[in-house]
């Protein structure tokens, strides 16, 4: 007897529905919320997705009403959430080496005079690394539970994912191969931040931009 496959996530639709009159006003979009459940998973609490649901619809806290379009578009926008989360759970329980973050790109058709790396597609990490960061932030102690190695490897996500981080990023001029390689190294922090709290960490990489 084989164990039956859980379905994954619509991304697709989960994001059309972050992105309409279906969502709350101040939800998070598909970006940022990956990057948040990555966090919530991969850190030391693991809070429930009740418990962090309302940071979900509305990450600013803006205390105003949470509206959704109908109820039947409330109702499938949480269940595709939750099945997102689900998803991420397995996919760092089983082989977090696995995990691939969810980021836009820009395209070569984009007119806005857009930057590539050898005629690529370029990643947007800001939201992302935006999610990861309040993620982690909602646990208890996190930064203080992590080593020095873990702080470093983080670094380049508080740089693109805060305000504070905003004018130090813009000092440090990084080239599109420089970005780029940050990019590719958000699998790596998260397996490296799930394997510490889950007290399994070997080696450490360090990621330099």
């Amino acid at each position: 007897m084989t164990d039956a496959i859980a379905p994954t996530a619509d991304l697709d639709r989960l994001a059309e529905l972050l992105g309409s009159n279906a969502s709350p006003e101040h939800v998070m979009d598909i970006s940022t919320l990956d990057g948040f459940i990555a966090a919530a998973l991969a850190g030391p609490d693991q809070p429930r997705l009740a418990d962090v649901l309302p940071w979900i619809l509305d990450p600013e806290r803006t205390e105003q009403d949470v509206g959704f379009g109908s109820e039947e578009e409330a109702q499938e926008l949480i269940a595709l959430i939750g099945q997102h989360w689900h998803d991420t759970a397995d996919i760092l329980a089983d082989s977090p080496e696995d995990y691939e973050p969810v980021l836009y790109l820009e395209g070569a058709d984009d007119a806005d005079g857009d930057v590539f790396v050898d005629g690529e597609e370029v990643s947007i990490i800001d939201d992302w690394c935006y999610g990861f960061v309040l993620g982690l932030q909602l646990q208890t102690d996190v930064f203080e539970r992590l080593p020095d190695a873990l702080k470093d490897m983080l670094g380049p996500i508080f740089l693109y994912g805060t305000e504070e981080g905003r004018p130090e990023l813009e000092r440090l001029q990084l080239t599109p191969e420089q970005h780029e390689s940050i990019a590719e190294a958000l699998p790596g922090i998260v397996a490296a931040v799930y394997a510490h709290f889950r007290g399994d960490a070997e080696s450490i990489p360090t990621v330099s931009a």
